[in-house]
């Protein structure tokens, strides 16, 4: 039970951390105030997905249901992680079916899943975060944006189809018109620009943001993005903008 409650006050341990509240303030305060602000700059609240230990955030953001998850440390048993992620994938559908191994077994068969293989990438990483937008477009084909920094990456390598930048990395994708549909949208490649070590998948479910590094690392993503609020408002616009430019089959 002390470990069920460690992994799911992990997502408010980041947020704390990162918002900066410190001080005198009690553990309940500066939870309370972190979470106060992030829903009045991002949106996001709590949300509570049935089975799980783990804590989750989530929204609607411009039409789509988005989920977000970060955790600091090693602060995920493989056990509990494993449980987490069957109930996950049989909640969200998708993507994460897919990576879980749920959609085989519809039990939780999490164990040499592809989730539990990034997740084996992700244990010992300082933080990591992920961010999943439901797009309801079942004909997407499948597209990556990967950094060459990032800890995450896909099993298959995609062709690449357009450079974003130094840091952010390329898109890539089986689907040429689909990946220059992304790299002719300014305003999303300006916003791109500022990422670094992510891994961004494109699949007929979801798009999801995977992220993984350290302190230092996360630490300079912000500040590239001008502040946390803005960098986290800036992830789910990027999500977003990647949703509405694939292309629907008549």
């Amino acid at each position: 039970m002390k470990h069920a409650r460690r992994v799911a006050a992990s997502v408010f341990a980041v947020l704390v951390a990162l918002a900066g509240f410190t001080g005198c303030m009690t553990g309940q305060q500066a939870v309370t105030n972190a979470m106060t602000q992030l829903d009045k700059q991002t949106g996001l609240k709590i949300v509570q997905i049935p089975g799980t230990t783990n804590q989750y955030l989530g929204k609607t953001h411009r039409g789509y249901e988005v989920l977000y998850s970060a955790q600091a440390g090693n602060v995920w048993g493989r056990y509990a992680a494993r449980l987490t992620m069957g109930e996950i994938g049989r909640e969200v559908g998708g993507i994460m079916s897919f990576l879980t191994g749920s959609y085989q077994s519809g039990v939780g068969g999490v164990a040499g899943s592809p989730l539990d293989r990034l997740l084996s990438k992700l244990i010992g990483q300082p933080l990591s975060v992920m961010v999943i937008l439901k797009h309801k477009k079942p004909d997407a084909p499948r597209l990556d944006v990967l950094s060459s920094y990032a800890v995450i990456e896909p099993e298959e390598k995609l062709p690449q189809r357009a450079k974003i930048g130094f840091k952010a990395g390329s898109f890539y994708s089986a689907d040429e018109v689909f990946a220059k549909r992304l790299s002719d949208n300014a305003a999303l490649m300006k916003r791109m620009a500022n990422m670094r070590g992510e891994y961004i998948r494109v699949d007929k479910d979801a798009v999801t943001f995977f992220w993984a590094g350290s302190e230092t690392d996360y630490s300079s993503m912000i500040g590239d993005h001008g502040g946390y609020y803005k960098m986290l408002n800036a992830i789910m616009d990027d999500l977003a903008d990647i949703a509405d430019a694939i292309p629907v089959k008549p």
